[in-house]
């Protein structure tokens, strides 16, 4: 662990080394975030790559595509610190883009479920989570999103406020704050209540990130049972 940590360090420390001597150098390259967790199945692929194995480390750059099987989590950190983690059967794209002297990090949740701990970002930056109902600008915010089998999407806000935008016919803005959940409806209607003991709980348990292992003898052998300490 304390040989990976190492390595995260020294891949970000080269990326700030690299901005600071070429400000526009970083964002050519467009890194937006790299990989610090995978559990069981991950993949991910470029627009010009077929779909591969993910591994600690891994870089995502822009219009990067990831994605999660069942029982699997990836954690993403992103240059400015910020966390996200990619809940099982997940699919996600991640888009970076220059602004003048920051930096527009836009994470598009295709369907699935994340959890967002977004460092407070400065005038230049902003982080974006974007759904098929949703535009959600997010700043030193955690959180939950979660694409529904309706075609809803659920935000359940932590800390902090978020400032979401639905994207359907009847469009509507609101600032969902600390405590509140809100359904994001196709039709462009958002409904905030009091996050419910349940949603809570949710969220708690999405955060988590630690795989267990159970080792069961029978009368055939022994095998490994994986699963995730929330379930």
């Amino acid at each position: 662990m304390k040989i990976m940590n190492k390595l995260l360090l020294s891949t970000f420390s080269v990326f700030i080394l690299m901005g600071s001597m070429n400000p526009g150098l970083l964002y050519k390259s467009y890194t937006a975030a790299i990989v610090t967790k995978v559990i069981q199945d991950v993949k991910h692929k470029s627009s010009d790559s077929d779909w591969m194995e993910t591994k600690v480390a891994t870089q995502l750059k822009t219009k990067d595509l990831l994605s999660t099987g069942k029982r699997s989590v990836a954690v993403l950190k992103f240059l400015d610190g910020s966390i996200l983690r990619v809940r099982e059967n997940t699919t996600i794209m991640i888009f970076a883009d220059k602004k003048d002297k920051g930096l527009i990090k836009n994470t598009k949740l295709e369907n699935g479920k994340i959890v967002f701990e977004v460092n407070k970002q400065s005038d230049d930056d902003s982080f974006i989570i974007t759904t098929p109902t949703a535009v959600a600008t997010i700043r030193g915010t955690s959180g939950l999103v979660e694409t529904l089998d309706n075609g809803s999407t659920l935000l359940i806000v932590e800390t902090g406020v978020v400032e979401i935008e639905s994207t359907g016919e009847n469009k509507e803005t609101k600032s969902v704050e600390a405590g509140t959940a809100s359904i994001i409806n196709p039709d462009g209607s958002i409904v905030s209540t009091e996050s419910t003991e349940e949603q809570k709980k949710s969220f708690q348990n999405a955060s988590k990130t630690n795989e267990r292992v159970i080792q069961i003898q029978t009368n055939r052998g022994n095998f490994k049972l994986y699963y995730l300490d929330s379930e």
